[in-house]
């Protein structure tokens, strides 16, 4: 005798809901005349080294540069820092910032590039690649899945000021290209976010 009934085994959960991410925002103009944020954090020499060839070059392509240092992530100097990138995020037309290239660093990277694009600012977060998964994990997390990483060499610090000079002129057009900025002698290069 065989049995023909049917048992239909339900899942004990619900189905996740999708995440709903907040607006990557494009700079999508040229360069010229743009006020440019860039937020360095004074434990790495080589993010300080490379915005700081990369504010010549936006310098020297018409743009003004408005440099930020961070020195803290937690009390009260984490807290001023906070307030400070908020209101740099005022003031800028679109920001680069770094460096993620540990993990808190990584994470404060990513929360100061979200105050800008929650001020409707276009943002560009730089990383080093071993930080890349956290970095995405991070912004997905703060509800910007959508976050433009810059995925750089890993490590960075250690290299010779030489080395750090070429990384910085190979990663500068792809920067603007995710950023959606044209400038003078960089042209789309089909550079993924």
């Amino acid at each position: 005798m065989t049995d023909d009934r049917t048992i239909t085994i339900r899942r004990p959960t619900a189905a996740q809901p999708e995440r709903e991410h907040a607006p990557a925002f494009r700079v999508d103009a040229p360069l010229e005349g743009k006020r440019v944020g860039l937020r360095t954090d004074m434990a790495w020499r080589s993010w300080q080294l490379i915005a700081g060839d990369w504010a010549k070059r936006f310098h020297h392509e018409g743009a003004t540069t408005l440099s930020l240092e961070t020195q803290a992530q937690i009390g009260d100097g984490g807290t001023q820092d906070r307030a400070n990138v908020a209101a740099w995020s005022d003031d800028v037309d679109f920001g680069i910032v770094g460096l993620g290239t540990c993990g808190s660093c990584t994470s404060f990277s990513v929360h100061d590039a979200v105050t800008l694009e929650a001020h409707g600012k276009p943002s560009l977060v730089v990383v080093c690649s071993e930080f890349e998964q956290h970095a995405r994990n991070m912004a997905s997390f703060l509800g910007h899945g959508n976050l433009k990483v810059l995925v750089m060499p890993y490590p960075l610090e250690a290299r010779p000021d030489e080395e750090l000079h070429q990384i910085a002129d190979e990663y500068y057009p792809q920067a603007l290209t995710l950023l959606g900025v044209s400038a003078l002698g960089v042209r789309e290069s089909g550079v993924q976010a």
